[in-house]
């Protein structure tokens, strides 16, 4: 398959064939749940097959240890329509759309990031909060698996054959958080006005502007032809799609909007909350842990995206390669 089969539609919105081919590492969004870090994932695989390989290419990976490291980090975003369109959580979900979104499933975050993903296009007013607690890594690589080396020694294609079996990505670590987004957007027959109303009340992380600026689009939208707000809170597992089509239906979609912003004004202190009471995870920078945590971490919803890098980056994968085209090589000379 050429470079060009595999050249996405629409370039803003990479697809997961179409990054495999550079073979660089990549982030994408995961709200499935269990992940078992180390597992194989085909950057070709189609919709109808299983999301990671079950075929371990890594020697016992269940007694691999893994490190968490603390980074706190917090992001609050206001974001308009034409700013949603390129916003790098809407690039970061059509990778996770490219291969049926299998990463959210049918998880309330993956129906909130399809549903403001559909609408980007529309006039609307997005708030996201993201907060990374830290990150889990392999403290140390593995060693293939030896019929993972036996089929790098020995295939006519190793490099294909190594793909189909065991995948050319691995998951080399995960992100834990939390994540809080509210979208409103309206059916205004006018853009162009909503844009510039939108300008003119400065949506900003401060509560009170916030308020004042659902109140006003919530008296035009509903005047117009209705409101959506649409929220998602990972802590909580809270999920709203609400729709108002009178102004009394719009004060109650007012509510859920401003109730859902003050969790994101508090999404660092609850996340870390939530690790340490429940997990035992802060009070050190760095933590040593085993997969039953971080299937305990994807359980309560902490992981918030999955790490992948490619099997062509390990030196073992890379010195089997070398050594065998080398040797090859030198037959040919004799």
């Amino acid at each position: 398959m050429d470079v060009e089969d595999l050249f996405p539609e629409n370039p803003l919105e990479p697809t997961v064939a179409y990054i495999g081919i550079s073979q660089t590492p990549f982030t994408v969004p995961w709200a499935k749940g269990r992940v078992q870090l180390c597992t194989g994932f085909n950057s070709r695989r189609t919709q109808s097959d299983d999301l990671f390989i079950n075929r371990a290419a890594f020697q016992d990976i269940a007694a691999i240890p893994f490190q968490y490291r603390e980074c706190q980090i917090t992001s609050i975003r206001d974001e308009s329509g034409s700013s949603i369109a390129s916003s790098y959580e809407n690039n970061n979900f059509a990778i996770s759309a490219s291969v049926g979104g299998s990463f959210l499933g049918a998880s309330g975050r993956g129906t909130y990031e399809k549903n403001t993903r559909d609408n980007r296009n529309q006039s609307n007013i997005t708030v996201r909060a993201d907060h990374v607690c830290g990150q889990i890594e392999v403290s140390r690589i593995p060693q293939l698996a030896k019929d993972a080396v036996t089929l790098l020694n020995t295939s006519a294609d190793p490099i294909n054959e190594f793909r189909q079996k065991y995948g050319d990505f691995y998951v080399a670590g995960c992100r834990v958080g939390a994540v809080n987004n509210t979208t409103i957007s309206g059916e205004l027959t006018n853009k162009s006005s909503f844009e510039e109303m939108h300008a003119e009340l400065k949506v900003k992380v401060v509560l009170a502007t916030f308020e004042k600026s659902i109140h006003e689009v919530s008296k035009s939208a509903s005047n117009i032809g209705g409101l959506n707000v649409v929220a998602f809170d990972s802590l909580t597992d809270f999920y709203s799609n609400f729709t108002a089509l009178t102004y009394e239906d719009s004060l109650k979609a007012d509510g859920v909007a401003v109730a859902n912003k003050e969790k994101a004004m508090t999404i660092a202190n609850r996340a870390a909350d939530v690790l340490l009471r429940e997990f035992s995870i802060g009070r050190e920078q760095n933590t040593y842990i085993h997969q039953g945590v971080v299937d305990r971490l994807c359980d309560r919803g902490l992981v918030t995206e999955l790490q992948l890098a490619p099997f062509a980056t390990l030196r073992e994968y890379q010195s089997i390669l070398w050594r065998r085209y080398s040797w090859e090589r030198f037959k040919q000379l004799e």
